[in-house]
């Protein structure tokens, strides 16, 4: 017998309940391990892609897997979707503004939102470039006060104020820039801190008989009946509880620096500056005192922790830069957004968790507020600044949207995970801020022509007037300004109320009648409301809806118009007016009245057109700042405003609004 032959008789001859079982898998899928299952150890494995759920290898090396062919031929379709998207760009590129504008809007405009900022910044063609009509409308210099390098872009109104300065001249220079910046100073609002404030901070530091100062509790209050309902990131209930265990002298708070001490300071901070104001004074400082007292604990509290990466110290950056925001300091803002920004990215908060996450529902409920709510804001304040936003492509963020309760019965998870209705907003100002940077990517950046940019802006029009018809009804912003009054909405809850307030405000129709019922809301609301008298912000609303009056009464105004519109501008000079507490708002009265006053002398010249006066070397400055072209103030500044002795930051009359 050969000897080959014997020595495969055994093995032939073995029982087949003995032969070698195939080895257990190496590798399983976080799914299959967790329920007990066997994992093929393909990607995805059959058991995730018969169920239709993602196959998550976590901590194990991707390159060593077995790819399935369908998932091969998916990787493979995306390839090519992605390179004919390259390729529209491209062509549109080389093809030059000379193709119609109207497929130029079209090839735009059918691209998904998320997928504008991706494709242009992986692949940045020639005409994709910031033109000279773009770079002729930023403005950078040092403020010569905090040496600090700032920025504003084509999108941000202070390259208006910087146009009307120039008056069209051709030099930009580095100096000028510096010299604006420098006279916008706010030397009330100092967060840098010099020598003499810290003084200050540390005499008064000594004098207090609380570190949670219990007199001011009422300043919580009106954070959370004012501004929360238009941010709901914090859930009011459990804050409150945190803030009772502070009192008492619970927690660890109490023992040491914390995030939430941080953030308790930053609420009191806002709460104080937005709140209503009291007859009597809190020992005898005003509420913009305590506000400020309290921003510059809340800001000493993060210098000494440094960069700690939880979910109060997030919210405690977002309220800093509403702070900031409606102290009217925009640069800080845009600096405390991005801290904010930095922070839930590298908690990731901005995905959606795994299915084995051990979070409570509470933390889960409250970071995603906090993400989407975060997100609104950066994209805000970016735009209204002119400077890129951190976010990246929106393919990093997966987080779900809150969920709103119906009013039904829920029960399991569903019920856990659901939010009031008031936090519906959240989901809709995403929508919005993405509509805001479509804006600014296909208008405000790439070179565009005239007849481009109206079909652009036909386009944007028409996304808005979506966007309005999908809010929920309650806190929908109301037709013109010609609709017959109701008082349907007197007995709504008060957050309804302030939401359908700000998204009044912001959800802009036709250019001249969103002015007039922008000055006409803020103006009723004023007569009734004592708390939206101290949303300084209302400033910058008030002067861009003037402007764009004034404006409009020295080009295209008939005779019969021109009483109705003064009246209006006269009422946005008394809304300046009232906000007595902000110097700001009393300047920028003054110049309204300077300017209503010129307005009335060019009207009964000869038409603006025929104006010999006005040259522009294309339409971009008059479309790119929509209110009008730049020679209200016959190409000077009013030299009766004294810009350095502003209370605020005054290049918030020429930032976009927020809300």
């Amino acid at each position: 017998m050969d000897e080959s032959t014997d020595s495969q008789g055994p093995q032939a001859n073995r029982p087949a309940a003995q032969r070698p079982r195939r080895p257990r898998a190496a590798r399983a899928c976080d799914l299959c391990r967790s329920k007990k299952y066997k994992c093929d150890e393909s990607y995805p494995c059959s058991y995730c892609q018969s169920r239709n759920v993602e196959c998550v290898y976590k901590g194990q090396d991707m390159s060593r897997m077995r790819m399935t062919s369908s998932y091969v031929r998916q990787l493979e379709d995306q390839v090519k979707s992605l390179s004919s998207i390259v390729e529209t760009y491209e062509k549109a590129a080389t093809d030059g503004p000379s193709n119609s504008p109207e497929g130029r809007a079209m090839n735009a405009s059918s691209l998904p939102i998320a997928q504008h900022p991706t494709v242009m910044e992986a692949f940045p063609t020639p005409n994709s470039i910031s033109s000279w009509h773009t770079r002729e409308q930023e403005v950078s210099g040092m403020n010569t006060h905090t040496r600090d390098v700032e920025f504003y872009g084509s999108s941000s109104s202070v390259a208006l104020l910087s146009h009307v300065q120039r008056t069209g001249e051709e030099d930009n220079d580095d100096d000028d820039a510096g010299a604006l910046l420098s006279s916008l100073h706010n030397p009330h609002f100092d967060p840098s801190g010099s020598q003499d404030t810290q003084r200050g901070r540390k005499s008064t530091e000594e004098s207090d008989h609380s570190p949670w100062y219990l007199q001011c509790r009422n300043f919580i209050d009106g954070f959370f009946s004012a501004i929360h309902y238009i941010h709901p990131i914090l859930d009011k209930t459990s804050f409150v509880q945190r803030c009772e265990s502070l009192w008492a002298g619970e927690g660890p708070e109490n023992k040491r620096i914390t995030s939430f001490v941080a953030l308790y300071y930053s609420i009191l901070s806002i709460g104080a500056l937005v709140g209503t104001r009291e007859d009597d004074l809190i020992d005898g400082r005003t509420n913009l005192a305590w506000s400020r007292k309290f921003f510059d604990r809340a800001k000493d509290c993060c210098n000494r922790l440094g960069m700690v990466t939880d979910l109060d110290m997030v919210q405690c950056y977002f309220i800093l830069a509403k702070v900031c925001q409606n102290e009217l300091h925009p640069h800080l803002s845009y600096m405390y957004v991005g801290l904010a920004i930095r922070t839930a990215l590298a908690m990731g908060i901005n995905r959606e968790p795994g299915p084995n996450s051990k979070k409570p529902p509470s933390l889960l409920r409250a970071e995603t507020r906090t993400w989407w709510g975060l997100y609104s804001l950066e994209t805000e304040m970016s735009f209204a600044m002119g400077r890129p936003d951190t976010l990246g492509a929106d393919l990093y963020h997966n987080r779900r949207f809150p969920r709103i309760s119906n009013g039904q019965s829920e029960t399991g998870m569903d019920s856990e995970m659901s939010e009031h209705p008031c936090c519906a907003i959240i989901e809709h100002m995403v929508h919005f801020s993405k509509i805001t940077r479509n804006i600014c990517l296909s208008i405000y950046l790439p070179e565009t022509t005239i007849p481009m940019m109206v079909a652009m802006a036909s386009q944007i029009e028409r996304d808005l007037e979506a966007w309005t018809q999908k809010l929920p009804e309650a806190i929908r912003p109301m037709g013109s300004s010609t609709q017959v009054p109701s008082l349907r909405g007197v007995r709504d809850v008060q957050w309804v109320k302030r939401q359908r307030l700000v998204l009044n405000l912001i959800g802009i129709q036709k250019c001249l009648e969103s002015a007039k019922q922008t000055i006409e809301t803020i103006y009723q609301t004023y007569q009734h409301s004592d708390f939206f008298r101290t949303w300084f912000y209302n400033t910058t609303y008030t002067v861009f809806a003037a402007s764009i009056i004034l404006v409009y009464m020295t080009q295209d105004a008939v005779e019969s118009e021109m009483q109705p519109l003064l009246r209006l501008v006269d009422m946005a000079i008394e809304i300046l007016m009232i906000m007595d507490e902000c110097v700001v708002a009393l300047q920028a009265a003054k110049l309204l009245q300077g300017a209503r006053e010129k307005a009335i002398q060019k009207s009964s010249q000869v038409e603006v057109a025929a104006n010999p006066g006005t040259s522009w070397p294309d339409g971009m400055v008059y479309l790119n700042h929509y209110w009008g072209p730049l020679n209200l103030l016959d190409g000077e500044l009013d030299q009766n405003l004294d810009m350095s002795s502003i209370d605020f930051d005054a290049a918030s009359l020429f930032m976009s609004m927020p809300h």
